[in-house]
């Protein structure tokens, strides 16, 4: 919207019009000549007007060098004319302009239903003329500076006004209670601490305000409270990304009805006793990224979501008399400094559990003087073991789904440290030192579903044949695990997924095979699906290795020197859609590929193959890597059957041949296989330099082969010549022998 009209210039008495501008200076004149006729003079008077005074020098009073003196002279009509003119001219100008302006806010603006969506539109100030009945209206991504009541105030039907990323810093006093309906504010990302909103009585009540978001406007401690005004229906608050380094008593007095509040990413070092006690409803408390350092004497039993993450804390105690019982069923203390597991007694409904990312030791053995939660031994108080005497339902982290210990220093895991949590569905202990890691109790862990003990120290595993019974993944990898015994994984009757890359485990034969000693069965695992053997140093996969598991995925690459027996992937010709044997050193692949159907990735790369097994029937592979291996053909008769089916092929890094190789050269130029980086792809003639195969034509492969035509006439003829020669000689040699046995008798 164009700014208004100014109605006088600077110095211009009250009551005069404004004087139009010529493209040439006129200034005011001591004699009585006509102003026309005073070409050298330097300023206008702002009073000479037609039939009014000429200027007169010398007078003081004035922003001009000269004043008007009290001389009368008249302008020549014409001049009045064109001058009246001119000005008509520009004020419809300016009319024009400013609805111009109106429309052009109008024409940017999206509306969609009763929403007008505004935002990144470099707007200097709230657009007017939209329609009066709008609910929402979004103007993030601006350069709004200033919020005032007109405009804004003429839109009464809004609900949901968006404000966020502008440079807000002047509000209006009373901006928002002009808007009876307004439920949801956004100022997200303004200049609100930099200004004059604070000085001019901040937001003002908000009596009907639901969502405010005040987050990434520096706000620092004791602004808070300037800003915030009575909000009694405020169910929703955002303070974060600002500066707070603390939380006073009365922070929150004006906000009784809050439920969800967002500190994350301030300096906050300090929070003052009953800083939420006006707060009976509050039940999500964001607090992660700030810089506290203890939670002693938790008492907010009303809360549900705790999140904590990315402080210092070094210790998490609750209160030890609650009021009445927490409600606390999420709680986030990952990425601190805690050094002990923390005290959980008083939480019976938590479910979700994050402790990842500190410096937790459990301790090695049982506290001294007898087992319970509140023992004396330091780190054991909150430790989940009961008296087996006592019920399993009555234990503080029986409703635990989820407990994350990864990144910690845990090097045992104490003895009935997981007996009691009947509820949990996933457990993650990667990334600690533990050396070993059982249940063979029967029905311990009842509910697991994902268990992650990956990237460890183990070189134990005991795992009980009734114990696990619903696990479905267990990750392994990046340990130090051999010789484990044989059926292992065979009580685990749910498990889908398992990971062992990184190991030394050496698998079985089939069922009755004799295998060498410390080998793990795989054969018989009904309900395993995917299986991860990378860079275990296997020497030999047996045949049988995997009868009776409908293995989906299998991975055996990085085994340098692995000796793939025939028959060694029975059994999974109906199931296998994914293969991979990179980096395995083969010469010579004995799996007969074409009889598994279902096969969609295979992956070869990184071998010494130069020879593929022949699909002469349509297969379902999808993806074939062959680089870094010694293919110089694939042969049409070889690959036909894939046509229907492959989409990519990756063969870099293979002495590739630019002749004879019509299917490849086919499949190029008809694009229906997407080959990886053709332009890059080199071939060879023969033994002469590498080129390109984008850049190989036809004729070139015509003359290579009519040159290799001629090669061949000509030694064919000089065989035959040299042949001749000899016969001739031959008979010479013997006519004259016989000659001279003649001349001597």
């Amino acid at each position: 919207m164009s700014p208004p009209l100014k109605n006088s210039c600077p110095g211009q008495r009250p009551g005069s019009s404004a004087w139009p501008r010529r493209p040439f200076m006129m200034g005011c004149s001591p004699t009585s000549q006509p102003l026309h006729e005073v070409p050298h003079s330097r300023h206008l008077c702002p009073s000479c007007r037609c039939g009014r005074g000429v200027p007169r020098v010398g007078q003081t009073g004035w922003p001009w060098e000269g004043a008007c003196g009290p001389t009368v002279f008249r302008f020549p009509p014409a001049l009045c004319r064109a001058m009246s003119h001119q000005i008509l001219l520009l004020l419809a100008v300016l009319t024009l302009s400013l609805a111009a302006s109106q429309h052009r806010d109008q024409v940017s603006c999206k509306m969609v239903d009763k929403e007008v969506l505004c935002q990144g539109l470099s707007l200097l100030q709230v657009p007017s003329g939209l329609p009066r009945d709008i609910e929402a209206l979004n103007l993030s991504g601006n350069q709004l500076r200033s919020i005032l009541a007109s405009p804004l105030g003429f839109y009464t039907a809004i609900r949901h006004l968006d404000l966020s990323t502008n440079e807000i810093s002047f509000l209006q006093p009373g901006v928002f209670q002009a808007l009876p309906h307004l439920e949801h504010i956004n100022l997200a990302h303004n200049r609100l601490a930099v200004g004059t909103a604070l000085s001019t009585g901040g937001l003002g009540p908000l009596p009907h305000v639901l969502s405010l978001d005040l987050s990434g406007n520096s706000l620092y401690s004791g602004l808070v409270e300037r800003l915030l005004g009575e909000a009694p229906a405020l169910r929703s608050l955002s303070l974060a990304e600002n500066s707070l380094t603390r939380l006073a008593r009365h922070t929150f007095g004006g906000t009784p009805a809050l439920e969800r509040l967002d500190l994350h990413s301030n300096v906050l070092m300090d929070i003052e006793d009953g800083a939420f006690d006006a707060l009976p409803r509050l039940a999500h408390l964001n607090l992660s990224r700030n810089s506290l350092t203890c939670i002693s004497d938790f008492s907010l039993q009303q809360l549900r979501v705790l999140d904590l993450s990315c402080n210092s804390i070094e210790a998490f105690q609750t209160a030890p008399e609650p009021r009445a019982e927490y409600q606390l069923t999420w709680l986030d203390l990952r990425e601190n400094k805690l050094l002990h597991f923390p005290d959980l007694a008083a939480l019976p409904r938590l479910t979700f559990l994050n402790v990842s990312n500190n410096l937790i030791r459990l301790p090695a053995g049982p506290p001294p003087g007898g087992e319970g939660l509140h023992a004396p031994s330091e780190g054991w108080s909150a430790l989940p073991l009961l008296n087996p005497s006592r019920n399993a339902s009555a234990h503080p982290l029986s409703q635990l789904l989820n407990l994350d210990l990864s990144y910690n220093e845990i090097e045992l895991i104490p003895q009935g440290f997981l007996e009691h949590l009947t509820s949990l569905r996933f457990l993650n202990l990667s990334r600690n030192c533990l050396r070993a890691f059982e249940a063979q109790r029967a029905g311990s862990l009842p509910c697991l579903v994902l268990l992650d003990v990956s990237h460890n120290a183990l070189e134990m595993l005991e795992l009980g044949a009734r114990a696990l019974g619903s696990l479905r993944t267990l990750l392994l990898q990046d340990n130090a695990l051999r010789d484990l015994p044989p059926y292992t994984f065979a009580g685990l009757v749910s498990l889908q997924r398992l990971n062992l890359q990184g190991n030394r485990v050496s698998p079985c034969g089939g069922p009755g095979e004799p295998g060498p000693p410390g080998c793990v069965a795989f054969s018989g695992i009904s309900s395993l699906r995917i299986l991860n053997l990378v860079d275990n140093e296997m020497e030999m996969l047996r045949a049988g290795a995997f009868l009776h598991t409908p293995l989906t995925e299998l991975d055996l690459s990085a085994n340098p020197g692995l000796d793939v027996a025939i028959g060694a992937l029975a059994g999974l010709e109906a199931s296998l859609e994914v293969l991979a044997l990179q980096g395995n050193g083969l010469a010579v692949l004995q799996v007969d590929l074409p009889c598994f159907s279902c096969l969609k990735r295979l992956n070869l790369a990184e071998n010494r193959l130069s020879r593929l097994p022949a699909w002469t029937q349509a297969v379902s592979l999808e993806v074939l890597d062959l680089r870094n291996n010694s293919f110089s053909l694939l042969p049409g008769s070889a690959m036909g059957g894939l046509e229907t089916s492959l989409r990519r092929l990756y063969l870099q890094g293979n002495p590739l041949s630019c002749c004879g190789n019509g299917w490849l050269a086919s499949q190029l130029h008809q694009g229906r296989v997407d080959v990886d980086a053709t332009q890059d792809l080199i071939c060879r003639f023969g033994s002469q330099e590498e080129v390109s195969l984008s850049h190989v034509r036809p004729e070139d492969c015509e003359k290579g082969g009519l040159k290799t035509v001629n090669l061949i006439i000509i030694l064919t003829f000089t065989l035959v010549a040299a042949i001749l020669l000899t016969t001739l000689a031959t008979c010479c040699c013997v006519r004259r022998q016989k000659f001279n046995q003649q001349f001597k008798a």
